[in-house]
Parts: structure tokens; sequence; C-alpha cells
């Protein structure tokens, strides 16, 4: 990452006031110890994608944020199902409807709080909302806009008749401007410099959404690898020059300045499941470290239980450990554990690379919580049977963010450069061509397993 250059990775509270005093805090507390202001040449924020931020013209919630792990329209996403508007919704938007997606999302909003909808100026994103408070400016990008849901695919913008259609037709008004990726949406306000320290001024880029972010500041440019992102979700990401022909993934969005699609199925299923086992099942008794080497020191081969990692949802799915014997120890357990999160992301990553066919990818590049194990990393490239690659980096979607900042500030031509200069693999875990078939058999045991459970959810 360029020391000229900085990304503010946007996180998460109930409080929209809060959320923003902490990430002006966090960004005060590095212009006072770290970094001079008078050597950032450009500000760039990236945060997680779907949910939604109401404000007024001024920047102020007009009710608490809602994030995309929040299902409360899945009613209407079943209702549209049903009654084949879903069809329409998703040939027009590239996107398979959830429950958590903005646009669905925004059909809530005006069907149970139409006065909030009245009070409203501004639907944003959250790094969206996180720049408006820096600049006073309200503006989106076609990474967060698209992967909302709320754009004509094809024609990259809004559309009217597609929001009057879906019966929200008030905000149509109130989406902000679209600024490509690396183009500047605004500039520090006075009052923004006096919370952070920052120079009046100073650029601040549009950038991409968390997951666009990420596969950039992995370094993946082009269909040959299969980026995936093991954090709360389980994101599984492809480059692509084609429009789907079929069904829509979960995510279409149009990335790197819309020089390519990005498609990507996932769920919250990856390593977010760990953090659970650490603080709930072992009570804290052991950290990552300690799990990882536990995991190391259990036999990859022979007999143990299946973990379903399906903790955080999603519903009707619920986490269970199956098929335990007294052999099973807390090794053979935590080894299920990192196999379950790692056989969700082949299954999505399989039905991904789907839309692209013939074409298969012939590495994945994994970032995320499990990424930063060795363990880990080998359970997926065994798993998944291709090379599993790991790029320098601790927060590869704020890297991804700094790399729309440098492109718009004329230190590289275009993203493409920037992925040149920027990104570095620095670890790679070839599979074992030795647990193929053992892997497989697994799998497909733990396919079976997810379905009886289903059914019986």
């Amino acid at each position: 990452m360029s020391s000229r250059s900085i990304a503010t990775m946007a996180g998460w509270s109930a409080s929209r006031e809060a959320f923003w005093r902490n990430t002006a805090l966090a960004i005060r507390e590095l212009t006072a110890t770290q970094v001079d202001s008078g050597r950032i040449a450009a500000i760039a924020c990236t945060g997680f994608g779907n949910g939604i931020f109401l404000v007024d013209e001024n920047g102020r919630g007009t009710r608490d944020g809602i994030v995309s792990v929040d299902h409360r329209a899945q009613s209407i996403v079943e209702e549209f199902n049903h009654d084949g508007t879903a069809e329409a919704v998703e040939e027009l938007s590239g996107h398979r409807i959830w429950g958590g997606q903005t646009i669905m999302q925004l059909i809530w909003l005006a069907r149970n709080e139409p006065d909030v909808v009245k009070k409203t100026r501004w639907a944003l994103a959250c790094k969206d909302y996180i720049r408006m408070r820096l600049t006073g400016v309200a503006a989106s990008d076609p990474t967060d806009a698209s992967g909302g849901g709320l754009l004509d695919l094809e024609r990259g913008d809004y559309d009217a008749a597609y929001f009057e259609r879906l019966g929200i037709a008030a905000f149509a008004s109130r989406m902000p401007p679209l600024v490509e990726n690396t183009g500047i949406a605004g500039r520090i306000s006075q009052a923004a410099a006096e919370e952070t320290g920052l120079l009046v001024g100073t650029p601040v880029v549009a950038a991409m959404m968390d997951v666009s972010a990420c596969v950039t500041g992995s370094g993946v440019i082009g269909g040959d690898a299969l980026t995936m992102i093991a954090g709360t979700w389980s994101i599984n990401a492809i480059e692509t020059d084609r429009k789907v022909r079929k069904r829509p993934p979960i995510l279409n969005m149009l990335h790197r300045d819309r020089a390519c699609r990005l498609l990507a199925e996932g769920s919250p299923t990856s390593a977010a499941n760990l953090n659970w086992y650490l603080a709930r099942a072992a009570g804290g008794s052991i950290d990552v470290a300690t799990a990882n080497e536990l995991v190391a020191a259990s036999p990859v081969f022979g007999r143990r239980c299946h973990f379903m990692p399906f903790v955080n949802g999603p519903a009707p799915r619920r986490g269970a450990f199956v098929g335990l014997v007294n052999s099973d120890d807390r090794g053979s357990m935590l080894r299920a554990l990192y196999e379950g999160v790692a056989f969700q992301h082949r299954r999505h990553g399989e039905s991904v690379v789907e839309y692209v066919a013939p074409m298969r990818p012939s590495s994945i590049r994994l970032a995320g919580g499990a990424s930063k194990s060795e363990v880990w990393s080998q359970i997926f490239a065994d798993i998944c049977s291709l090379p599993v690659e790991v790029s320098e980096g601790e927060e590869l979607g704020a890297l991804g963010a700094a790399m729309c900042a440098a492109v718009a500030t004329g230190h590289y031509s275009d993203l493409a450069a920037a992925s040149r200069g920027m990104c570095r693999v620095t670890r790679t875990a070839l599979p074992n061509a030795a647990a193929r078939q053992f892997y497989d058999d697994r799998y497909q045991q733990f396919l079976t397993l997810d379905q009886k459970l289903a059914d019986l959810f």
C-alpha cells in the first residue's frame, strides 16, 4: 500500500452516530500518532455490501441502519417467488433476490415505515454513509449499487420504472449519484477535518463494496483465479465479461470501473463458526493459535464427526456436530469444523464457476480469517483440489480501496496496473493428491447430511 494513500474499513454499530464517531476517532488516532495528514493523497472507504442507511440531507440518520444479515424482507422474497415478481426483478437487476438484499429491504421499508421514507433524503450503503460524513456529499459506486440489486444491470444505471413497479417509486429520487470506483466523489469538509485530523480538501474516492475491494486487494484480475473470502460470510467470486444466461447468483456486480462483472455465491457460513466455537463451545479456554495447532495434530485420514457450518444461518439450517463417537476429541471436532467451512466454500465455488463454464479457474485466492491459518489454507486446497494462494496484507478489502485511491491520484493508470504494483502472493498451499478421494467422499457425506438436516429443520 502506498504511504500516500489510506483506506478506512467501515465497521458497524446499530447507532449511526456512534458508528461515525468511532470511525472518526480511529482516523484521529492515526493522524495524531502514525500518519502525517499532509502526506495523504486521497481517502477511500470500503464496507459491507447490502443493508441500508437512510439519512437526511445533512447525513443524519432517519432511522437505525439495517445490515445484510437482517432478513426482515424474507417474507417479501417468498411472496415474489410465489407470484412471479422475482423473475422480473432478477432479469433486470441480474441478481437472485434474497432477504438481506438492499432492494428487498427498501420494499420492506416502503411498506412498513412510510413516515421514515418521507423524512429521508438519501438511501446509502455502509461506506457511502461514512463518505458522506467525511465530505457532505451523497454518492455511491457501481459495485454497491449493482450489488444491492438497485440497477438495471444492462444499462448500468437506476431505472425509475423498475422502482415504481416494485412499489418504491419514492426511493427513485433518493438514490445517490454514481461515481466510478476510481473517481473522486468529494473532498474532506471542514467539519470532518476537525473531527478526524484530516486536511480540508483531501480527495475522497468512491471505491468499492467489501467483496469487490477484497477481490481487488487480493490481486485477482481476470477469471483464472476463484477468490474465496472466508470471514463471517462464505463469499466465492469470479470475474467474467459474460452475461448470465440462467437464474443469476446472489451477487452479479459491475466491477473494476465497469471493466467486467464479478459473480459471487455465498452464505453466512464461514470462519465466524470458529469464533462461535472458541467463545461458546470452548468457553474461551483456547485461542485461534491453539485451535490451529490442534487441527494440525489431528490426522487427516480416518473417521471423525462432521460439522455443519450454519451457526449463523441461513434459516432454516442450523449448525451441528454430527456423528460424534467416543474417539472424537477437541482436535477432531475442530478439524471437522475447518472442513465443514471449506466444504461450504467448495459448494458455492462450484456453483459460481458454472456461470463461466467451460472456463475453470486454475487456483483459489483465499482471503479473510481462514487465510491467516496455514493448516486451514491446506484444508481448502485439499478439499477443492486446487492450489490455494494467500496474498500479502492483513486487510485486503482496505488494500483494494487504497488501490482505487492510488488510481484516482495518478499513481497507477488503472486497477490492473495497481494490482501489479501493490499486490503480491506470499504463500501457496498445494493440494495433496493422496487426500483427494478421501475428501471427495467426505464432501458427498456433507451434502447428504445437509439435505437430511434441512428436511428436519
